[in-house]
């Protein structure tokens, strides 16, 4: 969480291969990558968000402000500031998130504020997120003044302090205002962006921004070839069916030279997406999450790349120019042709590693010539720019259709040598240019650029649609129909099966999923359905999920330390150039329970005195234990019977309390008030326990002021329990089990498919299975 209290500084005359995620555990180390370097300087970030620029006749800067604010923390109140110029630059740096500061150069302000020295010091001398609000000074009806001022300012100071950029036509002017929803939206999405954990080089663990589930299998990206974005929106209904990704070709539009008009082109497209999108991966942000933003993949492509930007000296400098201009339009993939300038290629991961989130795709085409495979496994290596690309696309030419096979040899080859020198392993985009290399889109199964039936016109010579691949990879056999199931006993009520088969479906994968209703393992293990080949792996539950370990060949860290696998995962691997089957086992519950938390609370420093109170101490409470450690909050446990807590204690440290009274005589009582004595600070709260106890926390604990934890009851049916209702009743924040149904739900389709999952498809399963008949 960015933090729970409140200050609104307007400042307006202011200072202005194994399977994905083995091993799963979680850095806690969140704020450190492999080669030792400190992480994106946003990522948790919780300090003060900067807006700068100059509003129009719509206020814009102090609009955006109040309504970042109003929708993301409704809870908090709302502090407007105008301070001065001394007691800004003193006091700033200590000023309490969540806040936003807004230095508008076009409101009055009085002639002692240099707003351009405040601005610098926001952004250079206290870190801050800072971002360029750009209101085209015509469209947003801006006076003379301050048109005069933008344009003054433009690139000495907004550009060059701040990271991000968000463009404004006339939405916020009088009559114009119909889109000012989605400008706020991007808002909310570019901070999101901001603050998300960067993708690391070869990191398989699972999470927002792993590259190996954005540019997963069976992943497609829609290449754009219109030169006015705004003619792509009569077809995005239908292409937003069967992508994952639009690339936004930037060389291909007549407005590519024009930092404003790329970027508010960029936002007409996620404008246009949006009610479409289905296949796309969740973005959390504060305890929430957008679930309708598509990704893009920002490209410029110059004219000895198949494209058409000029590859001159002036064309290079200017096409490094654009791709910051991505990154400041807060782009998912960055598409960075791997052979210019090499010291501008350095500068730019350096900013792009340092100050944002966006995965780097390291790309080569080679046109009109053929070349060696060896020759096409150096590209790939060139790609990976230096184990800095988080993926490497290469698109050969050739003459023959009988090396139609060698963009993805040297691709599997360039691979085995990374892994056996130690560098990252990225995925590998193997392309053949034009309609001799349409056989490469069919075997290349990572991030395939595509094209759309709906479209006039196609973007490159031999491209496809998702369809015509997916139809040809199944009659080929490169993608062959799994059986899954959810194991357990008594398990009619499961909500797994539709919300599964729901995501399979989305994904266009021909894959089923039922039941596997057994009493004991042993008979699920001697059942033809456990013995079919075609066994893709299955969730697990009660009472199975310890029973099944003994058949599991290899166990991530997080299952052997919970105790308990949630999910098998079945592949066939190579032994002595022979398949043998190898069972994966996985705890996802752990993630259904740290994700919707890590959104609300945030992952803990070192020297933090935050609390989790465990309730329970069965199998669940393990993994509530497992999610605290990642958490970084101190562990409590109370169950009924001692001994199962101080089980707990001893795989997971922390202590046990015997009352959760405030104080007790009985000296040999531990108590809860105990516990939250002195500088703690009580978190969250998890318990375990069936809904059919009907239990409730004691009135002195929902009653304290200071004492505002986040409460999280893993029962997702019934959908109203006890403790959520008094919870709700206190002004408590609440998480639901049905939550945690379909974030753990999240993790296993993405174990299985090893591509990001339908998260709004997901999500809207289970909560039609959840939601009581009487709610809407």
């Amino acid at each position: 969480m960015i933090g729970i209290t409140l200050i609104f500084a307007l400042v307006p005359a202011i200072l202005g291969f194994v399977p994905n995620g083995f091993n799963h555990r979680r850095p806690n180390a969140l704020n450190m990558i492999s080669d030792g370097s400190q992480r994106n300087i946003f990522h948790n970030y919780d300090k003060p968000i900067v807006l700068v620029g100059c509003s129009g006749e719509g206020n814009e800067l102090k609009r955006l402000a109040e309504s970042f604010l109003e929708e993301n923390f409704p809870q908090v109140p709302m502090n407007i500031i105008k301070p001065t110029t001394d007691l800004v630059l003193a006091d700033i740096s200590s000023f309490a998130s969540p806040s936003v500061i807004v230095v508008d150069f076009g409101a009055e302000t009085s002639d002692d504020l240099d707003l351009a020295e405040v601005t610098r010091s926001l952004y250079e001398d206290n870190d801050m997120l800072s971002i360029y609000v750009n209101v085209d000074a015509e469209e947003g009806k801006m006076s003379a003044d301050s048109a005069k001022t933008k344009s003054e300012f433009d690139e000495s100071v907004f550009m060059k302090y701040s990271d991000y950029e968000l463009c404004i036509k006339g939405e916020g002017t009088e009559g114009e205002s119909a889109n000012w929803d989605h400008i706020k939206w991007e808002l909310t999405r570019l901070v999101a962006r901001a603050r998300l954990a960067p993708a690391v080089p070869g990191e398989k663990a699972p999470s927002t921004n792993t590259a190996h589930l954005t540019m997963g299998e069976n992943t497609f990206f829609l290449s754009l070839s219109f030169p006015e974005i705004s003619q792509v929106e009569p077809y995005v209904e239908e292409m937003c069916l069967d992508v994952d990704a639009m690339e936004y070709r930037t060389d291909l539009l007549d407005c590519r030279d024009s930092r404003f008009d790329l970027i508010y082109g960029m936002q007409l497209l996620r404008r246009y997406c949006r009610p479409y999108v289905l296949r796309v991966p969740a973005l959390p942000f504060v305890g929430d999450v957008l679930e309708d933003v598509m990704p893009i993949c920002y490209t410029v492509r110059t004219q000895n790349q198949a494209g058409t930007y000029p590859d001159d000296e002036a064309g290079i400098s200017k096409m490094f120019d654009m791709l910051g201009w991505g990154l400041r339009g807060g782009v998912e993939v960055l598409d960075v042709e791997s052979t210019w300038d090499k010291k501008k290629t350095e500068d730019l991961l350096d900013g792009a590693k340092e100050r944002y989130a966006s995965q780097v795709l390291g790309s080569h085409h080679v046109v009109g010539q053929e070349i060696s495979r060896e020759e096409a496994v150096e590209l790939f290596q060139q790609c990976a720019l230096d184990g800095r690309a988080h993926g490497a696309k290469v698109v050969l030419s050739i003459e023959s259709e009988e090396k139609d096979r060698m963009a993805h040899e040297a691709a599997i080859i360039a691979a085995s040598l990374a892994a056996k020198e130690g560098k990252p392993v990225i995925p590998n985009i193997s392309l053949i240019l034009g309609d001799i290399g349409q056989f490469s889109r069919i075997v290349n199964l990572p991030f395939t650029p595509v094209t759309h039936e709906s479209l006039p016109v196609k973007a490159a010579p031999g491209q496809l649609t998702a369809k015509e691949i997916m139809a040809t990879r199944l009659l080929m056999k490169i993608v062959e129909p799994k059986r899954y199931a959810i194991l357990g006993h008594n398990i009619a009520y499961s909500v797994s099966p539709q919300m599964q088969g729901s995501a399979f479906r989305a994904t266009v994968l021909p894959h089923a999923y039922g039941r596997a209703d057994v009493e004991t393992v042993e008979e699920f293990v001697e059942s033809d359905f456990f013995k079919d080949p075609s066994l893709g792996g299955c969730s697990v539950t009660i009472p199975h999920k310890q029973s099944i370990m003994p058949y599991v060949d290899v166990m991530s860290e997080a299952a052997t330390t919970i105790g308990s696998v949630n999910t098998l995962i079945v592949e066939n691997e190579y032994e002595n150039d022979d398949f043998k089957r190898v069972i994966y086992g996985d705890n996802t519950d752990w993630k259904g329970i740290f994700n919707p938390l890590e959104r609300r609370v945030g992952v803990q420093g070192e020297d933090s005195k935050g609390i989790a109170l465990i309730l329970g101490g069965g199998g669940t409470a393990r993994a509530a234990a497992f999610a605290a450690s990642e958490l970084g909050l101190k562990r409590v446990y109370y169950n009924r019977t001692p001994s199962k807590a101080e089980q707990l204690v001893e795989s997971f440290g922390g202590s046990v309390i015997t009352s959760l009274d405030m104080e007790s005589e009985n000296a040999d009582e531990i108590c809860l008030g105990d516990v939250l004595s002195g500088d703690t600070s009580l978190k969250v709260i998890i318990s375990t326990l069936p809904a059919g106890a009907e239990f409730v926390l004691p009135d002195w604990l929902i009653a304290k002021e200071d004492v505002k934890p986040v409460i999280f009851d893993v029962n997702y049916k019934p959908y109203h329990t006890k403790l959520l209702e008094q919870a709700e009743g206190a002004g408590l924040e609440t998480v639901r089990g049905s939550e945690m149904l379909w974030e753990q739900g999240v993790g296993q389709f993405e174990a299985w498919t090893k591509r990001t999952a339908p998260y709004a498809v997901m999500k809207a399963v289970v909560l039609q299975n959840c939601l009581p008949e009487d709610m809407p």
